[in-house]
């Protein structure tokens, strides 16, 4: 069901408005660009269902992700030494290390070198990862070059913009270009590679449950933003609703006065009726008329998608203990992201696409303080709303048409700052979905010790061992992108792979 918001709302978070108002002008002009030039041919589908959409979970702030993969065996002692010792809320407040007993101990033959484990908040995501559906990337993050310690202490390494800069990290995240303040994101150049394989092309290929985005920010297409809102009806039963971002009172006699919504409607329709003799007047009538369509058929086609029966936290059923309070469960905020994101997948045959992406922001993961309790909490939700979001695409069997990754700003310092951490660089994240070649971690997982070879300054930093370009070269590959396009989806991928050549790591099946 759409939200309705007012209209001065609806342009700013309109597929013709969510890039905002500095760019309008060129965004406009450049909407109705032909894309043909650029785009790429997908290949000839395989099947009736030839789907793939590809999910982004940024974790805003900077997630402490050296508790999130964790030593698990002897090179524990050297992890538990430099986070400050093992943490006791009593004893050791400021200890920033997590007991070894009470890690999720990955199986040997995730990571050959030696035994990690998870958190041990993530007990939905080890059974994914058992299950061989998850993958983890060791120590992740912008790089210029290849940078090792030697460099960074002799100043003589190419460091990425604002290395420690949280608007900085998150931009060069979402571009995967360290080198200059870019506001192309890599998502979004490949769906204007892509977007002409789509067979109703009226809704963009870009879909964005966290607001306006870099990632799907392309030279012709750009986020278009989704409502996750969700809602309470009068029993107190809690739901997760939500939809396209719709004009308030336009075409809509669900709510307020029926007449005042026809006035209004007939009104909206005759503005953008007119004919307009300036170009950006009518550019912009033509494309708010296309927002306020598109937006009727996204939620047409929603409303139409099948009915799941998974049940996602904060829903009633989701937990048989008596004592579960659907509205008081804090994971219902992303619970309800990951399940439009589920409920557009399973919409896929109505909306006429091949190919999509999706973005989540989940923040709050910049812990200057309380780390321990807070992160606890916070991949407990990620834990339980990831459980739910793959066994409905499950339920869906498209559990291999959907694959998400996380991303965040950085890493963050292996040593305490008194009760949590500080800016860094390398950090660790997860692949989740069908084609995920799981069970594994791939990259090199550092030496967690001060005088380890990838840690080069006394608060604990690590130089990341894989570029955020091989980090996401498969993921691209895998959506449809060709290898002769690579660069132009990822500008600086030829610094670390030569496209056409083997895969860096293997994390995907292609």
């Amino acid at each position: 069901m759409s939200r309705p918001i007012s209209r001065r709302h609806f342009l700013r978070q309109s597929s013709c408005a969510a890039v905002g108002s500095t760019a309008i002008l060129s965004t406009i002009l450049n909407l109705r660009m032909a894309a043909a030039s650029a785009a790429q041919s997908l290949p000839a589908a395989a099947a009736a269902d030839d789907y793939k959409a590809l999910v982004c979970l940024f974790f805003s702030g900077g997630q402490d992700s050296y508790n999130l993969l964790v030593p698990a065996g002897a090179e524990h002692a050297a992890y538990a030494t430099t986070r400050g010792g093992v943490n006791n809320p009593t004893t050791n407040p400021g200890g920033l290390a997590l007991a070894q007993a009470s890690l999720l101990a990955l199986p040997a033959s995730a990571y050959a070198p030696f035994l990690l484990g998870l958190h041990p908040s993530m007990t939905g995501l080890h059974a994914l990862f058992t299950r061989g559906k998850l993958a983890l990337a060791a120590n992740v993050g912008t790089l210029v070059e290849r940078t090792t310690k030697a460099q960074y202490l002799n100043s003589t390494a190419k460091l990425p913009l604002g290395l420690y800069s949280h608007s900085d990290q998150q931009q060069q995240w979402q571009t995967s270009v360290p080198t200059e303040n870019r506001t192309l994101g890599w998502a979004g150049m490949a769906a204007d590679l892509l977007d002409a394989g789509n067979a109703d092309r009226r809704i963009a290929m870009n879909l964005s449950l966290g607001g306006n985005n870099i990632w799907q920010s392309g030279r012709t297409l750009y986020p278009y933003s989704v409502s996750a809102s969700a809602s309470t009806n009068s029993g107190g039963v809690y739901s997760h609703t939500g939809g396209a971002v719709a004009l308030a009172e336009y075409n809509n006699t669900t709510i307020g006065d029926t007449s005042r919504t026809a006035s209004r409607t007939a009104a909206v329709n005759s503005l953008l009726g007119q004919q307009y003799q300036n170009l950006l007047e009518k550019t912009f009538a033509t494309n708010f008329r296309d927002s306020l369509d598109n937006s009727a058929l996204y939620t047409t086609a929603l409303t139409g998608g099948a009915a799941l029966t998974t049940k996602f936290p904060g829903e009633t059923g989701y937990s048989a203990d008596p004592a579960y309070v659907p509205n008081a469960d804090p994971a219902r905020g992303l619970a309800s992201q990951l399940k439009m994101v589920v409920r557009s997948v399973a919409a896929r045959g109505t909306i006429g696409h091949r190919r999509e992406t999706f973005f989540i922001n989940y923040g709050g993961w910049d812990h200057h303080d309380e780390v321990i309790a807070t992160q606890a909490a916070m991949l407990d939700i990620v834990s339980r709303c990831l459980v739910s979001f793959y066994a409905a695409l499950e339920e869906l069997g498209a559990q291999n048409q959907v694959t998400l990754y996380t991303a965040s700003d950085f890493g963050r310092t292996l040593t305490s700052n008194g009760n949590g951490s500080d800016h860094a660089w390398g950090g660790n994240h997860f692949v989740l979905g069908g084609a995920v070649n799981g069970g594994k971690v791939y990259g090199t997982y550092p030496d967690l010790s001060l005088t380890g070879p990838q840690i080069v300054t006394g608060r604990g930093v690590a130089v990341p061992s894989m570029s955020v370009d091989e980090y996401f070269v498969e993921l691209a590959l895998w959506l449809g992108v060709s290898p002769g396009n690579l660069a132009d989806v990822l500008p600086r991928i030829g610094t670390f792979y030569t496209p056409g050549s083997a895969v860096p790591f293997g994390m995907m099946q292609l």
